[in-house]
Order: C-alpha cells, then structure tokens, then sequence
C-alpha cells in the first residue's frame, strides 16, 4: 500500500472530515488539536470513517491514519473562509 491509497477530504456541508483507505486493514484513525490532544479516535478495516467536526472550536486541526505502517497526515481548517 501506498500513501496515495489514503484520501482526507473535508466535507463544510455535513462539518465532517472523511477519510478513504484501502478495505481489509486494520487501519487506525486520530483527530487531533494543534497540541497534540487526540479528540477522536477509532480503529477498524473499513474502507470509509469520519469525523464528526461539530461542535469544534474554528481553527486548525490534524487528521492521522496509519495503516501497515504506511501514516498520513493532512491539516483541516475550519472556519477559515477568505
């Protein structure tokens, strides 16, 4: 597996951050604050999870997921509308 098999989208409409990996590996999903506080977290082989972003204060966040040793990483901003 490659990390170009893991997609992180932010969706604003639904206020929810999904995230895409290859089926049939335990994969394991953070979302964290700028300092490093895990606020969501869940492991499981499905190919689709989310996060549920509502409620979150506006600002930066990081969404990691690490499957087979393969880890990405992708910066959510919410609330930032220029």
């Amino acid at each position: 597996m490659k990390k170009d098999e893991i997609t992180i989208f932010l969706n604003e409409q639904d206020d929810k951050v999904y995230v895409r990996v290859p089926e049939g590996f335990d994969t394991h999903f953070q979302l964290q604050n700028l300092s490093g506080r895990i606020l969501q977290e869940d492991r499981h082989d499905k190919s689709l999870h989310d996060f549920d972003l509502t409620g979150l204060p506006d600002g930066n966040y990081f969404v990691i997921v690490d499957q087979n040793d393969v880890i990405r990483s992708k910066k959510i901003t919410i609330g930032y509308h220029p």
